[in-house]
């Protein structure tokens, strides 16, 4: 019988409309927040679509694209259309957190990509042709549509040049991105990167300056039109929480001689965020000691504004870091990232940088929790003990991902050189690097757990261990303990030599059991001191010894629990390793408030240029003041467009759930001390 109800209920999830039922209940619960509707009256409303799976990837997906709904967002510039209430079915993980190389959208054509997948009657090629064949007749139902075609003829007139040349024009070239980005989020791709924009499209730009077919004042509003109609339907292309999309625009960095190359595109997006102030989509600036001194000025005028934009990665570390992991010279110099901050090599890798996240303090509970912890005699049988646990920890976790498949790619491939040269989709072998990345939390509740351990048992001996372990398993009712954990002399975060010493040992401990283990296709894992889990992970931990409570929140990145400035938190930061597999994703997380920027822009300026000759990896800033945060939270329809900074994105305030905005509000308080 009961294999039978199994069965039964196997079966039922195959209806299509108990299918498309549960997506559309799917997006409501997901998304509740963005509907003023009510539950039924939604899904009354709407018509939901899930494309079933197939035996054939792109016959799924031309299925797809043949059935949704042309749905422009209303804007007078450009054509974009996602039908939210219509995607795919999928039996793996989708290949997502990407940022996609739209070299060939712009400087080349689907005649061109056709023309080459045409010399070999692969199955491989076959695919990828009717992605092609998909999207064409997507555009010939366009055309079709009077409505679409009367109102939106100079934009279907760039969609259409992309099947028959080369971009001709600056807006061709930003209109034939839209296109093909409309259809990733379409087929139920997230964190959807947009690439290097102004080193792909200042030929474009200057070409119709010179021409005379555009001015610098028209560009600016195209520029905005651009990223106005990106930001439309945000809450569809959030993850996590609303504005977390990985709509990331690369800027600058250095090139495969040494040189800085920025360009005025660079200035334009930054200056275009600057004055539309929204959220998303987002910029990150590469930088460099070599870079123009005002380019890392409107960068933190940009910061000022309080959209936490843009993010900045210092090229003088990451690209040398990348090297030393295995990427080649000539794709090192061109990364941008996946999601967030995770350095990635766009194009030909298929490298998953988001995977999984480390939660370093799972390990050490364990420790405390073994028979072992309170017969230790020192700090050093401690970390002896600490490694033991942490080496299975992920050993564990990186066999499991070792097995980690995900969904066939065909409109990712297509614009993937390696896929069409190998003949393989870029998740099954087409791609030059097949990596996958882990991001980190609860660094420094180990590291400050360890010297607290050190402090109060082996030195001072003012507990036993067995005092400190049952105070952690009542969640600290001794409130003598646990004000005395807390009040740290140094801390993660503090420019100490034990502190560093200490964080550097936990990285190599964490980089050689890294470096036994391989991906499904080969690849290596990476792995970085950075996570969006600081609130999520840290609800499922228990008490530590570093006086954290049960569930409360981890530092934030590579930031401090403790009032410490600026300047000693980027020294501490500039003396972690970065090399070899510790790249994935490194980000010191500040507090400012503006007065503080603005009375200090110049010493700013320097300090972030002295972190990046010293050894900085990746900063990011909220620029915004307890008091605002305090007024916000109490009325947040006075403050409905205040911006902030979360882990890789931001966000309106108000939007955000009550315990993020708490800790905003903590953190902003404790860097104001320090000030």
């Amino acid at each position: 019988m009961f294999g039978v109800k199994t069965k039964l209920k196997r079966y039922i999830k195959t209806l299509p409309v108990v299918r498309d039922y549960a997506y559309g209940s799917y997006l409501y619960q997901f998304y509740s927040n963005s509907f003023s509707e009510s539950k039924k009256e939604f899904l009354k409303t709407h018509k939901f679509y899930v494309q079933p799976l197939s035996n054939n990837k792109s016959e799924q997906l031309s299925n797809l694209l043949s059935k949704v709904e042309i749905i422009p967002t209303e804007n007078g510039t450009f054509f974009y259309s996602i039908d939210v209430y219509k995607s795919q079915e999928l039996k793996y993980d989708i290949f997502d957190n990407y940022s996609v190389d739209y070299t060939e959208i712009v400087n080349s054509s689907f005649k061109d990509i056709s023309a080459e997948l045409q010399k070999e009657n692969s199955l491989y090629n076959i695919n990828e042709l009717n992605m092609i064949s998909a999207m064409r007749k997507y555009y010939k139902r366009c055309l079709a549509d009077k409505k679409v075609s009367d109102k939106y003829k100079k934009q279907l007139a760039a969609i259409g040049s992309l099947f028959e040349r080369p971009a001709q024009s600056f807006f061709e070239g930003l209109q034939r991105i839209l296109f093909f980005n409309q259809f990733l989020w379409q087929t139920r791709h997230k964190h959807v990167g947009l690439g290097h924009l102004d080193w792909l499209l200042i030929d474009l730009y200057e070409a119709d300056l010179k021409s005379g077919v555009l001015n610098e004042q028209k560009a600016r509003v195209i520029i905005k039109e651009f990223l106005k109609v990106l930001h439309e339907k945000y809450w569809f292309k959030s993850s996590m929480l609303l504005g977390d999309t990985g709509q990331i625009i690369i800027l600058g960095g250095t090139d495969k001689e040494g040189s800085y190359k920025c360009n005025a595109l660079t200035y334009r997006f930054i200056e275009a965020s600057m004055e539309l102030r929204l959220p998303d989509p987002k910029v990150l600036l590469r930088c460099s000691t070599k870079m123009p001194g005002d380019l890392l000025e409107l960068a933190l005028d940009c910061m000022s504004t309080g959209i936490g934009a843009p993010f900045l990665s210092n090229d003088d570390v990451v690209i040398p870091a990348l090297l030393s992991f295995g990427y080649l010279p000539d794709d090192a110099c061109k990364y941008a990232t996946s999601a967030c901050w995770e350095p990635l090599i766009i194009g030909n890798s298929c490298d998953q940088n988001n995977v999984k996240s480390i939660n370093f303090a799972r390990p050490l509970l364990e420790v405390m929790d073994s028979r072992e912890f309170e017969e230790l005699k020192n700090s050093n049988d401690l970390l002896k003990l600490y490694r033991k646990y942490l080496k299975r920890y992920l050993s564990k976790m990186l066999n499991t991902l070792s097995k980690l498949q995900f969904e066939e790619d065909p409109l990712l491939s297509l614009l993937s050189k390696s896929s069409r040269k190998k003949g393989k989709d870029i998740v099954r072998g087409g791609a030059d690097y097949s990596n996958l990345g882990l991001t980190s939390v609860g660094m420094g509740t180990v590291v400050n757990s360890i010297l607290n351990i050190n402090k109060y048992v082996f030195v001072e001996k003012k507990y036993t261990l067995k005092q400190l372990n049952e105070a952690r398993k009542t969640n600290f009712r001794n409130e003598q303990i646990l004000n005395d954990l807390k009040n740290m002399d140094s801390s993660y975060g503090c420019d100490n030599e034990e502190v560093v010493k200490l964080t550097k040992m936990i990285e190599k401990f964490s980089s050689d059991e890294f470096e036994k283990h391989r991906t499904g296709l080969g690849g290596k894992f990476k792995f970085g001191l950075s996570s969006p889990g600081y609130i999520s992970e840290a609800k499922s931990t228990a008490a530590t010894m570093d006086g954290r409570r049960d569930g409360e929140p981890f530092s934030v990145h590579i930031s401090s629990v403790m009032p410490v400035a600026a300047t000693e938190l980027l020294s501490f930061a500039m003396k972690l390793d970065y090399n070899d597999n510790r790249i994935n994703g490194n980000v010191v997380d500040l507090f400012a408030t503006p007065k503080t920027l603005t009375d200090n822009k110049e010493k700013y300026l320097q300090l972030l240029m002295a972190a990046f000759r010293g050894g900085l990896y990746q900063f990011q800033m909220n620029v915004v003041d307890s008091a605002t945060l305090i007024a916000a939270k109490k009325n947040p329809e006075k403050f409905p467009t205040l911006v902030v900074r979360v882990w890789g994105f931001s966000a309106y305030f108000k939007d955000l759930p009550e315990e993020y905005k708490d800790l905003l509000i903590k953190r902003a308080i404790e860097s104001e001390k320090a000030a």
